[in-house]
């Protein structure tokens, strides 16, 4: 949280995502629902690009000759395996790393 002082603005150390829920400032309903209405927007337009790009991906998948598909679902395995035994490692170090790591 900032300060207002003769000499300028201070820092006290408040986070300011804590100032924000703490000492809230009123808005106009206007304003609400206009926020409201942009973040619906946003949350549709990021589902229609997750969407499009399972589309392409699942394209690009199913061009591929039986030998590409089958390399290509063998890496994916791959991939998993190696993805839990990194998490496995990373939760069963010490109490930082699993913090760091989740």
């Amino acid at each position: 949280m900032f300060v207002a002082m003769s000499s300028g603005v201070v820092n006290i150390g408040v986070n300011s995502a804590y100032a924000a829920s703490v000492f809230s400032i009123m808005q106009p309903k206007a304003v609400k629902k206009a926020q409201k209405k942009q973040d619906k927007k946003e949350k549709e337009q990021k589902k229609a690009i997750k969407k499009s790009d399972k589309a392409a991906k699942k394209r690009a998948f199913e061009i591929q000759s039986p030998e590409v598909k089958k390399r290509m679902k063998q890496n994916q395995k791959d991939i998993k395996a190696r993805e839990k035994a990194k998490k496995k490692n990373n939760n069963s170090g010490t109490k930082t790393a699993k913090k760091k790591y989740r």
